[in-house]
């Protein structure tokens, strides 16, 4: 068995291989047929996930101001930010950050067994992208659910009408300040919110001249034969606030009217707390570029034209895209190859679909392996949908807690807390961040938590609790040696053949001294292991180790 660019692939354009996965890209025409169907997932029926989505429970448990302990269906999901608008005042802290927590199983749900994998690899990279926090404040908790469905829905889309639909957006609005941006009054407009969609959602810092002033005097970059502002400055932040001033959220502001249209979570344009003076963003020249007394919005939607269109932005995201699917440095003629689709397509409704595209088409991504490690999140998922392994969807075992909660527990001990990275950045993708000694030891409980059917809670099968020596025992049968076994789990797990001492260290963990080329034996001599309770527990430990492996860390 070898690493072959179908199940390099399965690791990268999603959460890794079930099975049979690779015999289904062979069905399917082969990889370039398989890419093309995932890069085009509303061809893809995946109604038996949304169905596991629909069955899914969640504990809700709180005292003040009423006695509530019950499970409920994930209500939330589909609601419009209007409707989740109306829960951000509950008296109750659970009541109004349950809408997020809804989203985070919903997500683990979906990447362990949706069909559409590359759709669910970016939405996650554009989580954190354009990154926010539910747990920073309960009205971005409780709009949560649509702040995802956005992301949902234009991950695959134009770049520019994502940018200004994550701008306009609720969840963004109150995370980065730009509800409280106003041209006069106070500080006289909110600089948060422009700063970071230069920094870190457009040209990136590496396109950050902080030590000029002037436009003037930094020149200018050419691509094509069109000509750009060589990259941006604090000024340019400043004027950009300066746009955007006015674009706010209907939340019942004094200064609006009392009714119940101006306070439903929506976006709204407040023309009053607007400055319409002149202005100079991405100038190419240093003069102001956009013109005073401009129609409503047309200052900001200008910002986002010239951001959204910058060559700086192209290489910035196509960087990010390459280092997801390829590796932490990945060659420069894919990246350019990205760039040059992104530049030639800025208008496509399609244009990220395109990009991804190239990416994946490229030679790197089929041949470059072992270069980027699973996040926790990641790691954990693949041992999922390798193995099998099929989550209880309700939360009704533990009634005085919530076994979902203790899923995001785990994770977050690990560093990779499902929506909880602190500053605007999102989560690194680089493996040299993730390769610690105290997050590598935290990622291998994961496995061992959900193989001893603790919490979050699963089986083997979905019914009866069902353990890995069954499955091997229905696969092998009962006269399969330590190595046949190990072999067998090898294959299943990582689809390729792993390393020798890798293999070695497991096959002697199964056989535990007695010879490997016979079954596993119950041991007289160790009171935890000295009956068929604990020979069937060495199954399951055996399995932990194998995740364990460093080559089960790669994607």
């Amino acid at each position: 068995m070898s690493i072959t660019p179908e199940l390099i692939a399965l690791n990268r354009m999603g959460f890794g291989p079930r099975a049979g996965d690779i015999e289904q890209i062979a069905t399917l025409g082969g990889l370039n047929a398989y890419i093309e169907r995932q890069l085009n997932p509303g061809s893809i029926d995946d109604s038996a996930c949304e169905a596991r989505i629909a069955q899914a429970k969640l504990r809700i448990n709180y005292t003040t101001p009423t006695v509530v302990n019950e499970t409920r269906t994930l209500s939330n999901l589909n609601k419009s930010v209007s409707q989740l608008w109306a829960i951000k005042d509950h008296a109750s802290f659970s009541e109004r950050i349950r809408p997020a927590n809804e989203v985070r199983v919903a997500m683990i749900i979906r990447s362990a067994y949706s069909l559409r994998q590359l759709e669910q690899a970016m939405v996650l990279f554009w989580h954190d992208h354009f990154n926010v926090r539910p747990s920073s404040d309960s009205t971005i908790a409780t709009v949560f659910p649509a702040y995802h469905a956005l992301i949902r829905q234009h991950c695959l889309g134009n770049f520019r009408t994502f940018l200004e639909a994550i701008g306009r957006s609720t969840a963004m609005m109150y995370d980065l300040n730009n509800v409280s941006n106003r041209a006069s009054g106070g500080e006289g407009g909110n600089e948060n919110y422009a700063r970071e969609l230069f920094e870190l959602q457009t040209l990136g810092s590496d396109n950050y001249l902080k030590f000029y002033d002037d436009r003037r005097n930094i020149g200018t970059v050419s691509y094509n034969g069109e000509l750009f502002a060589r990259g941006y400055i604090d000024e340019d932040v400043y004027e950009a606030a300066r746009c955007f001033a006015g674009w706010t959220i209907r939340n019942g502001h004094w200064q609006f009217p009392a009714t119940a249209e101006y306070n439903n979570g929506g976006y709204l344009y407040w023309p009053n707390w607007h400055e319409n003076a002149n202005k100079t963003v991405l100038s190419v020249d240093g003069f102001p570029n956009i013109p005073r007394n401009q129609a409503a919005e047309k200052d900001g939607k200008d910002v986002f034209d010239l951001a959204a269109y910058h060559i700086g932005t192209a290489r910035t995201i196509c960087t990010k895209l390459c280092r997801r699917f390829i590796a932490d440095t990945s060659p420069p003629s894919v990246i350019e190859a990205a760039v040059a689709e992104w530049m030639a397509h800025r208008q496509s409704p399609d244009q990220i679909k395109r990009v991804v595209r190239v990416i994946l088409n490229s030679s790197a991504f089929g041949s470059t392996w072992g270069q980027k490690n699973k996040r926790p999140f990641e790691f954990l998922i693949s041992f999922i949908r390798a193995t099998g392994v099929e989550l209880v969807l309700t939360d009704d075992s533990h009634p005085e807690g919530s076994n979902w909660g203790i899923f995001f527990s785990r994770l977050r001990d690990c560093g990779h807390g499902m929506f909880e990275w602190p500053t605007p950045t999102g989560y690194p993708d680089i493996a040299s961040y993730w390769a610690n000694t105290n997050g590598t030891l935290r990622r291998w409980s994961l496995p061992y938590i959900i193989s001893q059917n603790e919490t979050p809670p699963s089986r083997w099968d979905g019914n009866a609790p069902i353990t890995v020596r069954d499955w091997t025992t229905t696969a092998l049968g009962n006269g399969a040696s330590c190595q046949q076994i190990v072999d067998y789990w090898i294959s299943r797990m990582f689809g390729y053949a792993i390393g020798t001492t890798s293999r070695t260290e497991l096959i002697a963990f199964l056989a535990q001294g007695n010879l490997t080329t016979q079954p596993p034996k119950v041991l007289s001599s160790r009171p935890d292991w000295n009956d068929q309770a604990g020979l069937t527990d060495r199954f399951n430990n055996m399995l932990q180790l194998m995740a364990m492996a460093p080559e089960f860390q790669y994607r």
